[in-house]
């Protein structure tokens, strides 16, 4: 949904006042081999619920699979051809099987009509039960966040039920998460286990730097290297809805006079900032950025995520079934598809799931197609197919403005799409652009590259003491030489800033191919009155090689607020 999963966020989010003490409780995880066929509750009606006979009834206004530019129940339909482009997958038949997809949500109805046939037996988990949290992980309350995800991963195909999944054969898991007491242990046993995928549509808010939990980061790490049998599984993370949010987000009791407006940078959700996970942004109908997108250099790609599903379409998916739960009720408003008509009579799917939270089980899908038709990919090599695949949407976007026009004369606030000096397109708003599931399928089916041993190397610029210049877009800039390079899968910066006012300031880094990313954009609102060790990513460097000067440039985009640079290092990570 649209916003960042309601305020179950929150504690994830500002971690440091919600984790109690580590605990070093392990659970154990089902046997991979088990029956992937679930609960074996498929419905062998050959007419759907609505009586009218046909493999999947919805699957017409699922244009994120094949826009033909239907409106999918909203008031004005898209534009034809911008979809994942999935067309050779299905007709070839891959569809997933084999694949186990963790949902760590609010949880997951595993009896829904339309998924229950592909939830893996015995591996869900609810942590409002105590360890090892096996159990039914249904939400007890009457969002259904985490259903209308996993529809959209792998919601069975022909079987004359609503739509189909991206990956329809793919098997599932729902870990009911959000809203439970989380601790430390929790936190690590949501990223852990047998599955291939583990699939985020939730996040912290960006209107300040927002901690991980060291231990996430290490359990990250952990899975993303060596799960899967060391092949490592994939994190895949929602970039987030804030590229206009209010600050009240982060200080929901903040007066209202001191209420502003931030516009978000997915950097500064302090996990993104590790190439551990596939952060996602959101694509419309028109194939062009959705308008609430949370950009930043730490995106990886995008994939469509869809508007509200009024003027424009959202995404047809799995609802809690029944007309008093969920999105699709009695009383939704939203468009007659949602409040009981005669093509959802009893509210079981839902036409307004939107955001972030959409595009990510979407890219999930995908690369659960791209595990089923070639299981040996690592996780390196599953982003490298990603990157090196994924179509160049919205290919004329050149600079962009300040979205409320807090621009720096001599000052690009947003750059186009860059093409960096290994010839991979690179935008903030789309990382390397939109999914392409048939060439990413390809790809892997015929894959063969050597990727090497990731290694990390840090550089430090040592105690500086440079003034920023005030409200200038000549800024202040600083270098470091690597001499030993690598080719590069992540640049990761750490910088300390002292400013009484964050949000004036811009980041931007340089490489020796003489890219440059922007890692944080000017006049942004972001709370706060110093950086100290703030960890930044930018992905725009991939396949380039290290060796070289690299060059750190702060701007100040306001009047009134002084700062000085006063260290930073670049932690290269490569092979």
């Amino acid at each position: 949904m649209l916003s960042k999963l309601l305020v179950m966020t929150f504690c994830l989010g500002l971690l440091s006042g919600c984790l109690v003490k580590k605990s070093s409780t392990k659970s154990a995880a089902p046997d991979p081999t088990s029956d992937v066929t679930g609960n074996n509750n498929t419905n062998n009606n050959p007419n759907n619920s609505n009586g009218t006979p046909g493999p999947d009834p919805l699957e017409v206004h699922a244009w994120h699979l094949n826009n033909t530019g239907q409106s999918a129940f909203a008031a004005n339909g898209g534009t034809a051809g911008e979809d994942i482009n999935i067309g050779q997958v299905r007709a070839a038949g891959v569809n997933g099987s084999g694949v186990l997809v963790a949902v760590s949500d609010n949880g997951v109805q595993i009896a829904h009509e339309d998924l229950a046939a592909n939830i893996l037996n015995g591996a869900s988990k609810n942590y409002d039960l105590a360890a090892p949290h096996f159990g039914d992980p249904t939400p007890s309350g009457d969002v259904g966040h985490g259903t209308m995800v996993s529809g959209i991963i792998a919601a069975r195909g022909d079987n004359s039920l609503g739509s189909l999944g991206v990956a329809p054969n793919a098997s599932l898991a729902g870990l009911r998460y959000i809203g439970a007491a989380v601790t430390t242990s929790i936190m690590i046993d949501q990223a852990n286990g047998v599955f291939d995928i583990f699939n985020y549509s939730y996040g912290a808010y960006s209107c300040i730097f927002s901690p991980a939990s060291s231990f996430l980061i290490q359990q990250l790490k952990f899975g993303s290297e060596s799960l899967r049998g060391g092949l490592g599984s994939l994190y895949v993370k929602a970039a987030g809805n804030e590229y206009i949010g209010l600050t009240s987000d982060c200080f929901p009791n903040q007066e209202e006079e001191d209420v502003r407006f931030y516009f978000g940078n997915a950097n500064l959700e302090e996990d993104h900032s590790y190439p551990y996970q596939v952060v996602v942004g959101a694509l419309n109908a028109r194939g062009t950025s959705a308008t609430y997108s949370t950009p930043g250099s730490s995106l990886w790609l995008s994939a469509p995520g869809g508007d509200f599903g009024v003027t424009n379409p959202a995404i047809v998916t799995t609802d809690l079934m029944g007309c008093s739960l969920g999105n699709s009720k009695g009383s939704a408003t939203a468009n007659d598809f949602e409040n009981g008509s005669s093509d959802n009579p009893n509210c079981n799917y839902t036409s307004t799931m939107n955001g972030t939270s959409s595009a990510t089980p979407i890219t999930s899908g995908v690369i659960a197609l791209m595990l089923s038709a070639n299981p040996n990919l690592t996780q390196r090599d599953v982003k490298f197919i990603l990157a090196s695949t994924a179509s160049k949407v919205d290919p004329t976007r050149g600079v962009t403005g300040h979205p409320v026009n807090s621009n720096l004369t001599g000052h690009d606030y947003q750059m186009g799409w860059i093409t960096n000096g290994a010839g991979f397109n690179f935008h903030n708003w789309y990382g390397f652009g939109g999914v392409n599931a048939d060439a990413a399928v390809a790809m892997a089916q015929n894959y063969n590259v050597n990727l090497g041993t990731m290694t990390e190397s840090t550089s430090d610029s040592g105690t500086l003491a440079l003034a920023v210049p005030d409200n200038s877009a000549t800024g202040v800039s600083h270098g470091i030489n690597i001499v030993n390079g690598k080719i590069i899968d992540a640049i990761q910066i750490e910088l300390s800033v002292d400013h009484s006012f964050i949000g004036d300031l811009g980041v931007e880094l340089t490489s020796p191919s003489m890219t440059k990313s922007i890692l944080m954009n000017i006049n942004s609102g972001i709370s706060g009155n110093g950086i100290t060790n703030k960890i930044l990513l930018s992905n725009a460097f991939f396949g380039e090689s290290s060796a070289g000067l690299w060059t750190l440039k702060i701007v100040d985009g306001a009047a009134a607020d002084e700062g000085t640079l006063t260290n930073w290092k670049i932690l290269v990570y490569g092979h």
